[in-house]
């Protein structure tokens, strides 16, 4: 991100839509400009990751970065007990997060209590897992391969851990990589590599428009007028609006009204004994 304002100028706002783990790669979606008005919504996005899970160890941050807190033997293992134990993690569940993680405890981060030399006491949360599926054997080493799709919160690290143990030989992340954040994609992201900071052209010719969301939002078209009262905060009614997309996996009562002058997230509300739709997030245009 840091690189990236760099490039672009220090007067123009850069955030991003969410963090990756220091020892995970892949997909950073980052906002400019009037778009990091988005990051809560696109933090609220599901996410798609391909991650290694190694048997037989625990570790102390549930990847290989930690120290071995366990040694189990997993040989006696195959993938149809790995399948078997995979459906236990779909749906709605409870899960802990990592003691070396970025959860708030006390006002504080979990990872500062720890290295403080504090017991961080984190409780279980609810988390969303849409598809979990094994899409290599088990490797020589112990290691096999999950593409999973998941919401907001969902620690994957966590999800090794907790895998390792309902297989009773423990398991921790060797690799982990995020591959897409709602209707953003690591196929089409633009790398900028690793050493040489891109040219600037290289940089803004790569940004994705705000239309981008209606892959996402139900989008809807808006007058001239509906979009100033918009802009103003004020509701309009939804049956005024012209459906655009339907968008996928869309959040409940949040719709995205376009038009030439206004990009506007907007929540539904029922008022008035009509269906009216108030804006949350106004971006001029």
């Amino acid at each position: 991100m840091e690189r990236v304002r760099r490039v672009i100028g220090r007067n123009i706002k850069v955030g991003h839509g969410g963090t990756l783990d220091s020892s995970a790669s892949g997909l950073l979606v980052l906002l400019i400009g009037g778009a990091t008005r988005l990051s809560g919504l696109i933090m609220d996005m599901p996410k798609v990751y391909r991650a290694v899970i190694r048997l037989g160890a625990e570790t102390s941050t549930c990847d290989f970065t930690g120290d071995q807190t366990s040694v189990s033997e997993w040989r006696g293992l195959n993938g149809s007990d790995v399948d078997g134990a995979l459906t236990a993690f779909m749906g709605w569940r409870m899960q802990v997060p990592p003691k070396v993680s970025a959860v708030h405890v006390g006002g504080r981060r979990a990872h500062e209590i720890l290295r403080g030399g504090g017991d961080p006491d984190i409780k279980p949360r609810p988390v969303f897992i849409e598809s979990i599926s094994r899409t290599t054997d088990i490797s020589e080493e112990g290691d096999f391969e999950l593409l999973v799709r998941c919401g907001k919160g969902t620690y994957i690290r966590a999800l090794a851990r907790d895998i390792g143990r309902a297989l009773g030989c423990g398991a921790h992340i060797a690799s982990l990589i995020r591959e897409s954040v709602g209707p953003f994609s690591l196929s089409r992201a633009f790398n900028p590599g690793p050493d040489i900071s891109p040219e600037r052209s290289a940089v803004t010719g790569s940004v994705l428009p705000l239309e981008e969301i209606a892959k996402f939002l139900p989008s809807y078209s808006v007058t001239r007028e509906d979009a100033s009262r918009l802009a103003r905060g004020q509701n309009i009614r939804f049956s005024y609006a012209t459906r655009r997309t339907l968008g996928d996996h869309p959040p409940a009562h949040k719709v995205l009204l376009l038009s030439q002058e206004l990009f506007s997230v907007a929540r539904l509300d029922n008022l008035d004994g009509g269906m009216q739709v108030a804006p949350d997030i106004n971006i001029p245009l």
